[in-house]
């Protein structure tokens, strides 16, 4: 086991800490002192039918820079996905990695080449692009939604309901049902918040049960009578004479619901943050033609929605002159990554025009965000709706935030008209 430091001013481990948002001041501390630098995990509690118990992994390699992060992307022969997952926390079981490792952000090659074949045969930004007119009506109808009302909450009103509403319209299901999804990834992604997950096991596995029934029952219906929609793609599509078995689709559809919601909502909502606590900000957003779409790349990089993914070393390796031993845990903080001084000038500046801008917000290397061109053009529908009333809107409340170590997430931010 390395020699631990002294305990820093923030554990970066710890999911409560995030709860007073992202501590930049120690990633900074570490990208200049140990850009890969050794975290102890701290004990957390979790619950199940057997009882309360207290769970602590083993410590892992926090690597910090932007660098390293590029490093470690690109050699999945060496810092695999599938070893032991991509999730910081350790499965519990074999039975729990194993059914982990259906989920394609958990694969390593040669899985991971075939089934991103299939999914990338039909989740294209050709088939993206021919959402475009969906989605700007969707933000245009929410934002005049909200302009009836004198006081609203910009997550559940504005930044959740636009990527579920998207993904309803791409999975062809029913608009009722999209209030399904945000449960779902709700109790997975928000596993350690108080109002999630809570760290009940029984809950997590619940939830997992309840969302493949969902998608196994809308697989069978599209097989049999296939729609003008991405599910039905995804249920009949072949690559070299093979489909995806039932329970890769189910694991595929639930990533999408997943990632399609919780990116995008975490987006928006820090975003919209952002332009209304910093007048400067909104004032440079608001009083010059800027490129939307330069724009959204810097919100990206700013407020990096996912803020961590974990590897396992397969084999003794040197990583920023840090020795790494086959089976440490390595995670990459794209969190700090995107706000390295080496990479980005004034870091830590929302800079609307910023390029080029080679954040890390949908990773690198083979497993790169298949939803990036689906998220960025949320965004910018919204941003784009909002855009004219930005001026009339106001906080009237303190935000939320969600205790996570994984998402940069806001469950709550109450705002009004001035």
């Amino acid at each position: 086991m390395p020699v631990t430091r002294t305990t820093p001013t923030a554990d970066i481990a710890h999911p409560a800490t995030y709860a007073l948002g992202v501590p930049h001041a120690e990633f900074e501390r570490r990208r200049r002192e140990e850009p890969v630098g050794w975290v102890p995990e701290p004990a957390l509690w979790r619950h199940s039918s057997a009882g309360r118990m207290q769970q602590q992994g083993p410590g892992f390699w926090a690597v910090t820079t932007h660098d390293a992060v590029m490093e470690v992307s690109r050699q999945p022969q060496v810092f695999s996905s599938a070893l032991r997952g991509a999730f910081l926390h350790d499965p519990r079981t074999p039975a729990d990695l194993d059914f982990m490792r259906q989920l394609l952000v958990n694969m390593d090659a040669p899985q991971h080449v075939r089934i991103r074949r299939i999914v990338s045969s039909v989740f294209t930004p050709r088939a993206v692009r021919a959402l475009a007119d969906t989605v700007t009506r969707h933000a245009q109808d929410l934002v005049e939604a909200v302009r009836q009302r004198d006081n609203f909450d910009a997550v559940t009103d504005l930044a959740a309901e636009l990527p579920l509403l998207v993904l309803a319209d791409l999975l062809g299901l029913p608009h009722g049902d999209r209030h399904l999804l945000y449960r779902w990834s709700n109790n997975l992604v928000g596993f350690d918040d108080p109002e999630y997950g809570g760290g009940d096991v029984e809950v997590y596995r619940q939830t997992f049960a309840e969302a493949f029934q969902y998608a196994l029952a809308v697989a069978v219906r599209r097989r049999a009578a296939p729609r003008d929609d991405l599910i039905s793609l995804l249920a009949t599509a072949e690559v070299d004479g093979r489909r995806l078995t039932d329970r890769e689709f189910c694991q595929f559809w639930l990533l999408l619901v997943v990632a399609g919601n919780e990116t995008t909502r975490h987006l928006i909502s820090n975003s919209l943050h952002l332009l209304l606590h910093d007048e400067q900000l909104r004032g440079r957003w608001l009083g010059s033609p800027l490129p939307t779409a330069t724009a959204v790349d810097e919100f990206l990089r700013v407020v990096t929605p996912i803020m961590q993914f974990r590897r396992t070393a397969t084999q003794d390796t040197t990583l920023a002159g840090t020795r790494i031993a086959e089976g440490d845990k390595v995670v990459m903080f794209y969190v700090s990554a995107n706000r390295d001084a080496a990479v980005f000038a004034d870091p830590h500046r929302v800079d609307l025009e910023r390029a080029p801008n080679p954040h890390l917000s949908f990773g690198v290397g083979p497993h790169f965000c298949l939803g990036a061109h689906l998220a960025r053009m949320e965004m910018a529908a919204l941003l784009d709706a909002i855009a004219p009333h930005l001026p009339r809107l106001a906080a009237t409340g303190p935000v939320v935030r969600l205790e996570s170590n994984f998402v940069n997430g806001i469950k709550s931010m109450p705002v009004g008209w001035t």
